[in-house]
């Protein structure tokens, strides 16, 4: 009977390791995993288990864990008090989900990632090099079209590793972020992008995704219930140092986080910019 039992949990924690390279490693405290319907204590300090998709991680006090991901390319660092949930992982793609509780996250480009389309901020200057060409030509203001151009160019580009929360998305091709949920309310959701070199991630409202807020190095944003994400500030580095440092998702308490706009005003001025031609139609 003992023998069947632990043959049983054998599978359970081998079971990933046939077909994706995925793993945890325990340093201290409990983690619970649950999969496929079955839940299992974890409580060895410098242990590693398997790991595979739609598993489910609910960490205790005092944890620390770090999971990696993708052949230890992208790692999850999760703290106490932690709900979350591998969705799908792939050599293309990366979705998990943090539900609750705080995490730190280190994602690596694909490689070639940055060739698959141009770099944002050159498609910018193209098309107000384009747009500042047509107006001295024929005159007219474009801002509004343009901005709106350059947003539909950005949201048409992948993100390589989306983690979702209950109020939130956040799209990243590669950077270190923090990010935290669930602390005074399930609805709110606070992002930090660690201050690394050409590091960028994108926060949105999940009842509005496709509405995006890009948030550089060493900036904040974020999402509360039926509104857009905040404008994106620069923080102190010693605000950063207390959040990398802090343990639990309140540690953004005290943060100045820039203004927002209700998803109903979003819709309603889209809805409008949909109406206005684009400036390319206006020429014809």
């Amino acid at each position: 009977m003992l023998l069947g039992i632990l043959s049983v949990w054998l599978l359970f924690f081998q079971s990933a390791a046939w077909s994706v390279q995925n793993s945890l490693e325990l340093h201290s405290g409990t983690v619970k995993i649950i999969r496929s319907g079955k839940s299992q204590i974890l409580q060895k300090a410098g242990k590693t288990y398997s790991l595979s998709a739609n598993d489910r991680l609910q960490t205790g006090e005092n944890t620390q864990v770090t999971l990696y991901l993708n052949d230890r390319k992208n790692m999850v660092k999760l703290f106490s008090h932690s709900f979350f949930k591998l969705d799908d992982i792939s050599e293309q793609e990366n979705n998990v989900a943090l539900f609750t509780g705080k995490a730190n996250f280190s994602v690596k480009p694909l490689p070639g990632s940055s060739g698959a389309g141009e770099d944002e901020s050159k498609i910018g200057k193209k098309d107000k090099a384009t747009a500042r060409e047509l107006k001295d030509k024929l005159g007219g203001d474009l801002k509004g079209n343009l901005a709106k151009l350059g947003k539909s160019k950005l949201s048409r580009k992948k993100k390589r590793f989306k983690v979702r929360t209950v109020s939130a998305v956040v799209g990243v091709r590669g950077t270190k972020f923090i990010l935290a949920t669930g602390s005074f309310s399930p609805n709110r959701t606070d992002l930090l992008v660690l201050p690394e070199k050409e590091s960028e991630a994108t926060l949105a409202n999940t009842k509005i995704s496709e509405y995006e807020e890009k948030v550089g190095p060493g900036e904040v944003s974020r999402v509360v219930e039926n509104r857009g994400p905040t404008v994106s500030v620069t923080i102190s580095p010693e605000e950063i140092a207390r959040i990398t440092e802090a343990d639990g998702p309140d540690s953004f308490q005290g943060v100045e986080f820039g203004l927002s706009e209700s998803i109903d005003s979003i819709k309603e001025r889209q809805r409008r910019e949909d109406e206005t031609p684009r400036f390319d139609e206006e020429i014809d």
